[in-house]
């Protein structure tokens, strides 16, 4: 809660002239309690330009009011680069310039760069420290011959260029920091920045620091940046040829011992740690042998490399995979099963393993052979689907949603209506992908079956079929006794669409019934121009939340009058149908509407706010420029963010800013 004193000084800001403003604002920047600072930082973004926050921060006198001011510069984001800018190319002391570069750092985009390039070089170590961190911030590859440039001087200055160099990513660094490693005080940072860059080739020389290093904090950064390498490059023939190196040098002691036991280690953290991801994908794609298995396993918990590296490394590994087929835990085996290529699994193996003596293995043989659309696999699979456990069930019913409808046969063993629910929903799911015509028959029995969800699986199968006992079907289940099959049968008669489907719904908007919001929703989704007139006179008779769905439909009509329909709505007294009405407006803003959307621009609700900012969006710039920047400081930072998302493309820079 605000405090009293603070409060007084902030309520009235937005009814304050423009000095009274000021005096209000600084001095809530100053208050001795954080949180009116805080509010104050919002409305000082808001009402003061970014060239009288600036000379605020270069007042070195008062730290707090520098540091609100320094804080409501970031929240105004691009709106404060032109004057940052200024300051920066007119003389200007060490503790301002540098000041200005973190910030702009914060809120500026690379179009800034030339205007901080000098600074590189600054006298002072401080100001060069943050220009270098901003150029990094930018990925401004305009900067690298100035960073390398920086490499053999102030220490503190090398170590920011390194970093620099890493994020901006650029393979001209890949050299010099090479030479940094193993020996240097900078060799950590150098391979990390190494690990970064998108140059395969400096995988080779990090391969042979990983094989020749003894240090263990190094060993571990090339092992590191190594595995960033491969895993983005991971069939590139110098990344091949790196983990060749590491594959002759697997049995040398300490190297084994870092791989094992990185990929050993047992995290505190909710997922495996870098360095055991790092060693992990090391151990899988050279390969490490002795680490192999429980490395395929880190992977499938940590990311999705493990499919990628075994379908491009598999090739190479085949004696290595099939031992681990053979002999392996579940979890390994499963992990082969599902990703590795069909070179290296073929489809015969594939089969055998939906008769492995594990789940996990029989779950991942569907997975795998789903794409493969293989009809010898149907009956297996519909076996599994019957007397599987429930991922099994789930696996199966998805591969076998991939085949051919001709392939699907044997699925008349699930769906008898003696069968349980769970299976029936798998099978109906199957029919719904693959085309229900093959068993129409037994669908269209299971469309009156005693469980709900089996009702509903059954509509959703026969929905996409042209069976003219379909369409008469899906209205009977309108009167459905559990809820949710009437929803279901609405959506599906909106998806099927058609006249005798609208001539129905039109017939159903004189029903008060606890349907007739979906009805209103749906007419909507289909357009129907006809029902605009009649939903309008609907409108004032009807209930609040079938009123925000007329508005809500009214706009995906678009019939003519529907501006002056969302204007009138403007003057609701509830606020949600006005957040709708702004809502429709702002989807449907031209030229014409630049003064509705001024007045919704200073509207108090920050949601009517948004709004304008979208709506104004659509128009051109020259014209919504001033209230798009007034609106990119608003208080509200979503708010903000819509506004100037307006500007994307056009660099910070060339942003005018309203008077």
């Amino acid at each position: 809660m605000i405090p009293v004193a603070g409060a007084r000084q902030l309520a009235a800001v937005h009814d304050m002239d423009e000095p009274g403003r000021l005096v209000a604002i600084l001095a809530a920047l100053e208050d001795e309690a954080p949180v009116v600072r805080e509010q104050a930082v919002r409305y000082a973004a808001r009402y003061l330009e970014p060239a009288r926050l600036v000379r605020l921060v270069a007042n070195d006198e008062r730290a707090v009011l520098r540091n609100g001011a320094i804080a409501a510069l970031e929240r105004q984001g691009p709106c404060a680069v032109p004057p940052l800018e200024m300051v920066l190319a007119g003389p200007v002391d060490a503790e301002l310039a540098m000041f200005t570069l973190q910030v702009l750092t914060r809120v500026a985009d690379r179009h800034s760069a030339a205007a901080i390039l000098p600074f590189l070089h600054h006298a002072n170590a401080n100001v060069a420290q943050a220009a270098i961190e901003a150029l990094g911030a930018f990925r401004a590859s305009e900067a690298v011959p100035d960073l390398l440039a920086l490499m053999g001087g102030n220490l503190w200055l090398q170590l920011a260029s390194v970093n620099a160099l890493g994020e901006i990513g650029d393979a001209r660094a890949a050299g010099p920091l090479l030479e940094l490693a193993p020996d240097s005080l900078l060799a950590i940072p150098a391979l990390q920045a190494l690990g970064k860059l998108p140059a395969p080739a400096v995988a080779v020389p990090l391969a042979q620091l990983v094989c020749d290093v003894r240090e263990p904090a190094s060993r571990e950064a090339a092992l590191l940046a190594l595995a960033d390498v491969v895993a983005r490059n991971p069939a590139d023939p110098a990344v091949l040829h790196a983990l060749s190196l590491v594959a002759g040098a697997a049995d040398e002691p300490t190297l084994l011992r870092m791989v094992q036991g990185a990929v050993a280690t047992v995290d505190d953290a909710p997922g495996p740690s870098r360095l055991r991801v790092a060693a992990a994908t090391i151990a899988v794609s050279a390969p490490v042998a002795a680490a192999w298995a429980p490395a395929l396993v880190v992977l499938a918990e940590a990311t999705d490399l493990v499919g990628i590296l075994l379908r491009t490394t598999g090739p190479r590994l085949v004696p290595l995979i099939v031992s681990h087929l053979r002999d392996g835990g579940p979890r390994v085996r499963s992990l082969i099963v599902e990703f590795a290529s069909a070179e290296v699994i073929p489809p015969p193996l594939l089969l055998g393993a939906l008769r492995d003596s594990h789940a996990l293995v029989r779950a991942a043989a569907c997975r795998a052979l789903g794409p493969l659309q293989l009809a010898e696999s149907v009956v297996p699979l519909v076996e599994l689907l019957k007397a599987g456990c429930d991922e099994e069930r789930a696996a199966a019913a998805t591969a076998l949603a991939c085949q051919p409808s001709g392939h699907i046969a044997p699925l008349a063993e699930c769906l008898a209506p003696s069968d349980e629910p769970e299976l029936l929903c798998h099978a109906l799911g199957v029919l719904e992908a693959t085309g229900g015509q093959l068993h129409l028959e037994r669908v269209l029995e299971l469309a009156h079956h005693a469980s709900a969800p089996v009702r509903r699986a059954a509509l959703r199968a026969l929905a996409g079929l042209g069976d003219r006992r379909v369409e008469p079907l899906l209205l009977r289940a309108l009167a459905d006794v559990d809820p949710e099959v009437p929803a279901e049968a609405l959506e599906l008669l909106v998806q099927r669409g058609g006249k005798r489907t609208l001539d129905n719904l039109m017939a159903l908007l004189s029903v008060s019934d606890s349907l007739r919001f979906r009805v209103i929703r749906a007419l909507g989704r289909l357009r129907v121009a006809r029902a605009a007139p009649k939903l309008e006179a609907l409108y004032p008779d009807c209930p609040l939340h079938e009123q925000l769905e007329v508005v809500g439909a009214l706009v995906l009509i678009a019939a003519p009058g529907l501006r002056d329909f969302l204007r009138a709505r403007l003057s609701e007294p509830n606020l949600e149908l006005r957040r709708a009405a702004a809502r429709g407006l702002a989807g449907l803003a031209g030229t014409e509407d630049l003064p509705q959307l001024a007045s919704l621009a200073s509207d108090a609700d920050w949601n009517v706010r948004n709004e304008a900012a979208r709506g104004l969006a659509r128009l051109p710039l020259e014209e919504s420029r001033p209230l798009l920047l007034t609106l990119a400081r608003d208080v509200e930072s979503v708010v903000a963010v819509t506004a100037r998302e307006a500007f994307t493309g056009e660099p910070a820079r060339t942003w005018a800013l309203s008077s």
